[in-house]
Parts: structure tokens; sequence; C-alpha cells
């Protein structure tokens, strides 16, 4: 007699707005985890840009009013949304990515009865910034809640530190899966030349960038401040900021105010994320705050060297002196002194990136994440 197929297990991927590399993640584990008996379906906002996508791949997608911020007046819809979501379709598992995400849908599993939840916590929430209130706000909330969740999920040790630290929570319960990705693009590299020409940088010219979110968490005006003294040192060198967000008018204002304006580009919003690595020689981070940081993965597939700060899960990405060069966060001068450093020394920049590419292959593949998670799946459910 014939062995019927296992069905697939359902699961219930639920996230707010979302875009960049959350929404990235989303759609890989949605699409990946179909290998591993894992049928996943989407909640999110019906205008999320998620929406689209997870069609595209034969995605189920339930909308859900999920908004950003916390909101006493517009969040109770959600979670009743989402309750609704989850007693008609009945998943075997609810998983939520982020930390309004993982208010709503603990709240809604609690109102609908089942099922059991898990958490990924993508980024640093505690970081500079967050008032005392709000931090206090999210404490308390996030201890109480716990207790309703089967397992969170970090993607970085420095994150789960701050889960066990902060939250005091029992260490069973809190896994580190890193982030993966689909290296392959970014190993086959492009047309470099063709790039530079896309973006104006001369063919022999020292480029430094990233494509990044203008939020604070980046702190890209740091970056620019870090950038100027090396391409005043370095005539025919650029520096190239891709993306959009809030602060996007304001770093442009402080590169106009610097004496290297002409040779700082914003490109705008990348969707060719190899063939703008391609063009550079360094790539280059600020940040203050970061959960494990996809574009850092992907430069170090695309063969480059690395400079950024510490902050978050970066050291677990980045081995200081091998792929890169890593800095206080804050300190745009000892940025300036690491940029110049590999400036100066191309066989160093090569060293690096080579080392880094080896890194990546061996930590950060899609199909080590999704591995992973399903085996955190498959604890959880027994």
């Amino acid at each position: 007699m014939p062995i019927e197929p296992r069905k697939p297990v359902r699961v219930l991927q639920v996230v707010r707005p979302a875009a960049g590399g959350m929404k990235a993640h989303v759609l890989q584990l949605s699409a990946g985890l179909r290998a591993h008996g894992f049928e996943c379906e989407i909640a999110c906002p019906g205008d999320s840009e998620l929406v689209h996508d997870a069609l595209e791949a034969n995605i189920s997608v339930h909308p859900v009013p999920i908004v950003g911020p916390l909101n006493p007046l517009r969040d109770p819809r959600a979670i009743i949304a989402l309750a609704e979501v989850i007693r008609e379709r009945r998943p075997a598992l609810v998983h939520a990515h982020g930390s309004k995400a993982g208010l709503i849908a603990r709240m809604a599993v609690l109102l609908a009865g089942r099922p059991p939840t898990i958490v990924t916590v993508h980024n640093q929430v505690l970081y500079g910034g967050i008032s005392p209130v709000m931090r206090w706000v999210y404490v308390t909330m996030e201890r109480r809640l716990a207790r309703r969740t089967a397992r969170i999920i970090t993607v970085s040790e420095a994150l789960r530190r701050e889960m066990l630290d902060v939250f005091m929570l029992d260490p069973k319960t809190v896994t580190t899966v890193y982030n993966g990705l689909d290296l392959d693009p970014f190993l086959a590299g492009s047309d470099r030349a063709k790039a530079r020409e896309r973006y104006g940088i001369p063919s022999d010219a020292l480029a430094i960038g990233l494509a990044a979110r203008f939020a604070p968490q980046k702190a890209l005006d740091v970056l620019v401040e870090a950038a100027v003294p090396v391409l005043e040192r370095h005539p025919d060198a650029r520096l190239v900021l891709a993306g959009s967000g809030p602060l996007l008018e304001f770093v442009r204002t402080r590169a106009r105010a610097s004496s290297v304006r002409d040779r700082i580009l914003f490109p705008g919003l990348e969707t060719d994320m190899p063939g703008f690595l391609s063009a550079l020689d360094v790539y280059a981070s600020a940040a203050i705050a970061e959960g494990l940081g996809l574009g850092t993965i992907e430069a170090m597939a695309a063969g480059l060297p690395v400079v950024s700060t510490t902050a978050g899960g970066t050291p677990e990405v980045v081995e200081d002196g091998v792929t890169g060069l890593l800095v206080t966060p804050g300190k745009a001068d000892r940025l300036t002194e690491a940029l110049l450093r590999l400036a100066k020394d191309p066989a160093l920049r090569r060293r690096m990136g080579e080392a880094g590419r080896a890194r990546a292959l061996e930590r950060f593949t899609e199909e080590r994440m999704l591995a992973r998670t399903s085996e955190v799946y498959r604890e959880v459910l027994g």
C-alpha cells in the first residue's frame, strides 16, 4: 500500500507594515519552508508592499490592520481581526515578526484560544533615544507576554543577551537563528564597469558606500562626517548612500554643507543589490543599533571588506581585523581612521573581502536559516 504524503503544517506569519529586510525575511520563510513541510500564510496590513510580492509567490495573504507604533485606538481592531483569521484558518503555529506584531499576535492568540506562538526579534528596541516611559511600557508588556510565548527567536546572540538580561526571560525559551540569504547572486558578481558608469564613479576611484534605510539607528549623518576626511585625502573617491527614509533630506543637507558635496552620491532606493555592491570597494556602516545586518552579509558575499560599528549583532557577522574593521558606535573619527586604513591598502581590502565571502557562505546561507527555523517549529509542536 502506498504511503500517503504527510499533510503540510499550516503556519501563520504575522508582520506589521514591512519593507526592506523584514519583508524579505518573511517572504523567504513563507516560500522556503514549503520544502520543510510547512505551508505558510501571511497576516499583514492590506496596503503593505509585502502583499503583492507574497501573492506573486503564491502565498496566501490575510489583511489585518496592524500599524507600526503602539496605538490604543487601532491596536484592538487589529487584535480582533487577527483572532478571526486564526479561528478561520486554524494554523498549527503563529509566528510573529517584530515587537509590534508580537504584541498583536499574542493578544489575538489569547482571544482565539489557540495556537502556540513564536516571536522573532529582528532589531534592538531599547537603543538610545527611546523615552523612559516607552522603555518601561515595552519591558513590562514583554515580560508579561513572555508567559504566553512558546519560543522567542533572535537573529543574533547580542539580541538574545538583551532579551535575557533586560526582560529576564527563561533562557530555554530564547533561541538564536541567524538570518540567511540566497547568496548566489552576490557570489556571481555583476558588471563593475557598467555599475560604475550608472553611478558616475570613475573606473579607478575609491568607492565607499552602503544601501540602508535613512532612519535614526543607521546614523548616516555620522557616516558622512567620517567619510569627508577620506574623500578630502583621495580626490577621486566617492561616498555612495543608496536608499530612502525619513532622514534622507537631513543627511543630504549635511552632505551639501561639506567640502566634498559633489562626491557624495544619493542614487535613491536600490533594487539591484549585486550590481550596486559591484561598484564599491568598501562597505561602511555607522549604525548605533542593529539586529544582524543583512546588507553587511550581502557585501561580504560580494567580496567587499566592511568598516562598521560594533552595534548589535555586527561583531557576529564581521570578524574584526579579518573580514573588516569594527569601531565603537558614534565615533566618527574612529570610522575615519578605519576607512583611511583600507583606502590606502588595496591588498588588505582584497584579503578581507575574500575572508568575508568565506564567512558569509559558512554562516549565513538561506538553507541554513530555513533548516534551523524548521527545527524550532518542530520543537515547539512536539
